[in-house]
């Protein structure tokens, strides 16, 4: 039977109104989609609808960053302190007659220059309206210096708001006489900030329900201490101290980097995830620290610059990453005895020495580093190399090797014949070159070699994301 055929003629379609379907979406949708866009374009979008007129009044996210200056024409800065100081006047007012215009998150990220009171009277405002999540950042051209008064000083509201559940602060000073009351705070960070140890204390204790605290680059911090019953997740990185003590007997993460003496995490026995970076702790403060976590399961080490021969024992470690341990040229020892290890990973120089008593090891992934990418590779390079890899033997499943260039694994003939093969037993391989592959059939010939039972092998380049199977 013949079928039909029905001509269209678009022309005839009636397209003359088009249909708004977002207007149409319920409040709290619609102001779920405004919470993510900066409050300025919020303002803006409200011209677009009757409806959306008035819709800004109730969004419960309010945004402001004077990047604004630039990107909508306020042309000084003084207009833009108008417009946010217009529209928490407008919210303000709203509250009054609007049931349900409240403000759950509110983020300001300014260049500060001194006059605080503006500031001062929209943080006020803000904490009288109950909000829960609180990211100021108020930059000073004297954000690297020790000019306390360059730094916007925190009022002491804001260290009172019992709603709040997130805080971030940046570059600003926190002061000491201000009393620190947040029983809802779950997660805490500062970066960039002025405060000291006696401050730092202080804060934390006032913080009985404190999940979360992330501490980057402050200063004025010597010999800190960090106590808390309910913290599990702790980050202190690139804020330079003398010694660091911790006392959180429910942490389960702990990461730290920079420069620190003496590190003090004993009474933190149920800590499972442990990451030591750019530090010059010694071997014995090293695995002073590991030993005294039974419970860890995630081990990594990077930037260890007075690492030179440390052991590493755990029974319940099963990951374990090392990353540039050491910047000198002599080797390092390393060993290991993690009875239930199940992945290795590696990335630095191959003049490393390592023991490991690990049975159920499967999988690893190396990243070889050199000193500078046109290294020749020489005969010392490939007997490095393969007394590297064979160092590495181990019950492997499945490893990645990451190099420059395909040379570092094209090992020579000569070295073949007189040489074993480091890795017999291995199943799975895959090989990622960060230059071009020119030489893909001696290079499949090499890893053949350097492991003959592959059932597997890929092949891949960084630069255009090539795929090489067999």
């Amino acid at each position: 039977m013949a079928t039909k055929r029905v001509k269209t003629n678009f022309r005839d379609q009636d397209t003359s109104a088009a249909v708004d379907r977002i207007s149409r979406l319920p409040d709290p949708i619609i102001h779920r989609i405004l919470s993510f866009i900066p409050t300025i374009d919020v303002v803006r979008m409200s011209l677009l609808t009757k409806r959306w007129r008035r819709m800004w009044y109730t969004v419960p996210s309010l945004e402001f960053s004077d990047a604004d200056i630039t990107h909508f024409a306020f042309h000084s800065r003084k207009r833009f302190y108008n417009f946010v100081d217009k529209c928490l006047k407008h919210r303000e007012a709203s509250m009054r007659y609007i049931s349900d215009s409240f403000i759950t998150r509110f983020k300001l990220d300014i260049k500060y220059y001194g006059g605080r009171s503006a500031l001062d009277n929209w943080l006020s405002f803000v904490i009288r309206s109950n909000v829960e999540e609180f990211d100021l950042r108020a930059k000073t051209k004297f954000e690297w210096s020790y000019i306390s008064d360059s730094f916007y000083c925190l009022p002491e509201a804001v260290l009172s708001a019992g709603s709040l559940n997130v805080l971030k602060l940046e570059s600003l000073k926190l002061n000491g006489a201000c009393s620190v009351s947040l029983p809802s705070l779950k997660s805490l960070s500062l970066k960039a900030a002025k405060l000291d140890d006696h401050i730092l204390c202080g804060l934390v204790t006032g913080c009985p329900s404190l999940d979360e605290f992330f501490l980057k680059n402050c200063k004025g911090l010597s010999n800190p201490r960090i106590s808390s019953l309910s913290l599990k997740f702790l980050e202190i990185r690139y804020s330079s101290c003398q010694t660091l003590k911790v006392e959180a007997i429910n942490a389960e993460s702990f990461t730290h980097s920079g420069n620190c003496e003496d590190i003090n995490i004993s009474a933190c026995r149920a800590i499972k995830s442990l990451s030591l970076l750019n530090n010059w702790l010694d071997d014995k403060s090293l695995e002073d620290i590991i030993f005294g976590l039974p419970l860890l399961e995630s081990l990594t080490l990077r930037g260890c610059y007075k690492m030179k021969s440390i052991k590493i024992c755990g029974q319940h470690l099963k990951n374990i990453t090392l990353e540039k341990v050491f910047i000198r040229r002599e080797e390092v020892e390393l060993s290991i005895e993690t009875p239930n290890q199940v992945s290795f990973c590696y990335q630095g120089d191959v003049r490393f020495s390592l023991k490991m008593k690990s049975p159920n090891l499967s999988n690893g992934n190396f990243v070889i580093r050199q000193d500078s990418h046109d290294n020749v590779y020489d005969n010392n390079w490939y007997i490095d190399m393969i007394t590297f890899l064979s160092n590495m033997n181990f019950s492997w499943n499945c490893v990645d090797v990451h190099v420059y260039k395909e040379e570092a694994l094209i090992f020579p003939e000569n070295l073949r014949r007189i040489c074993g093969s480091p890795w017999l037993n291995l199943k799975n391989l895959k090989v990622k070159t960060y230059c071009r592959l020119t030489k893909k059939n001696k290079l499949r010939d090499a890893l053949y070699w350097l492991s003959p039972k592959l059932e597997t092998l890929a092949i891949e380049e960084e630069e255009k994301g090539y795929l090489y199977r067999t």
